[in-house]
């Protein structure tokens, strides 16, 4: 029987390389908290609880408040009793359950010597299909940079339809034309109104985009619908996307036809295990994307990827060159095709030297 002995939170910061914009404001750090479990015989899990980059301010002090308080009922647990543990992971705040859920399947994972994406069911990839993300903002940057990703094997990529929804609208059709053979994604974080949102969709129709992604508020599926029935191109949700309800309502509201799960949006593998299979049941596509995360979220997101049943479009987790630093001994090269990380649990190791760099980064 393993128990969980030891519980420590440490939080970091760690910049982006290049601010990069979106429809709330440009990200140019990512802020969060690595969840370390400890058990008898040095065994350890990891996870990472890093609330969304749109969150507002106040979201880095609940998350912190929500791992004090299961750090207490969390020593002495069990790993027999994970899915008691995951009952009440579930009414914590999500970017919370997401790191202690994600520590705790690692941690099962090396205590059982079974990778994660086995927890989860067995892996059905080795390797996971990948977009690449598109951060250059004039027009002619952004059609190199496609022509570039083509040409490194990426088959789909992903444009933020920010700040300006006409440069970002020019910057797609750059895309497309220096890229013919490239899907692409556009996102709007939820940032338009659905009048805006259906004319961008319409612009974007003759491209052959993929889809459209979150065009208006996550709360409004009434839009989500009329953009989806007036917009002319596919809509997924990916802020819409909070669990298995969500995933119902927007099925509903007949508001989507793909889903993007985030870890730290569904509060964990568990979470968004349910969430993908609840998507399936109503014939929607399914594709799984990090939050600009460091290497341990991403491993997790990734064997989550490796797990979920085909069909899967390609996932947005070649993200990790975003950041200037990570937190474990294993960065690997972002690609087209992710290989899934060797070894028990998440397959990646904590750099303690790498955490103590950017925590002191974040205190300063």
């Amino acid at each position: 029987m393993v128990r969980v002995r030891a519980v420590e939170v440490v939080p970091w910061c760690v910049p982006v390389r290049a601010p990069l914009a979106t429809a709330r404001g440009p990200v140019t750090a990512r802020r969060g908290f690595v969840v370390i479990l400890g058990a008898d015989g040095g065994l350890r899990g990891i996870g990472e609880a890093a609330p969304h980059p749109a969150a507002p301010a106040t979201a880095l002090a609940a998350t912190a408040a929500a791992l004090a308080g299961a750090a207490g009922w969390l020593r002495d647990a069990s790993l027999d009793r994970l899915d008691a543990l995951r009952a009440r992971l579930a009414s914590l705040d999500r970017p919370a359950a997401a790191g202690l859920d994600t520590a705790l399947h690692d941690l099962l994972g090396h205590a059982t010597g079974r990778s994660v994406a086995e927890l989860l069911g067995g892996p059905v990839r080795r390797r996971v299909p990948a977009s690449a993300l598109l951060d250059a903002e004039d027009p002619h940057a952004c059609g190199a940079a496609a022509a570039a990703a083509r040409a490194r094997g990426f088959a789909c990529a992903k444009l933020k339809l920010a700040p300006d929804l006409d440069r970002a609208l020019a910057r797609a059709a750059a895309a497309h034309a220096a890229a013919p053979g490239l899907r692409l994604r556009l996102d709007a974080n939820g940032a338009l109104d659905v009048d805006a949102a259906v004319r961008a969709a319409r612009a974007l129709a003759p491209l052959g985009v993929e889809w459209l992604e979150q065009p208006v508020a996550a709360d409004d599926l009434r839009g989500m619908a009329r953009v989806r029935r007036e917009g002319g191109v596919r809509i997924a949700a990916d802020e819409a996307v909070t669990g298995a309800d969500a995933v119902a309502r927007l099925a509903a509201a007949a508001a989507a036809d793909a889903v993007v799960l985030k870890l730290v949006q569904v509060g964990g593998l568990a979470a968004a295990v349910a969430t993908a299979r609840a998507a399936a049941a109503r014939g929607l596509a399914v594709t799984v994307t990090t939050s600009l995360d460091t290497r341990i979220a991403t491993a997790a997101a990734l064997h989550l990827a490796a797990a979920l049943p085909d069909p899967l479009r390609p996932c947005g987790l070649a993200t990790r060159a975003l950041l200037a630093g990570d937190l474990v001994r294993e960065p690997a090269p972002d690609g087209p095709s992710l290989a899934l990380p060797p070894g028990p649990g998440l397959g990646v190791t904590l750099d303690r030297a790498r955490l103590a760099r950017w925590r002191e980064e974040r205190a300063a």
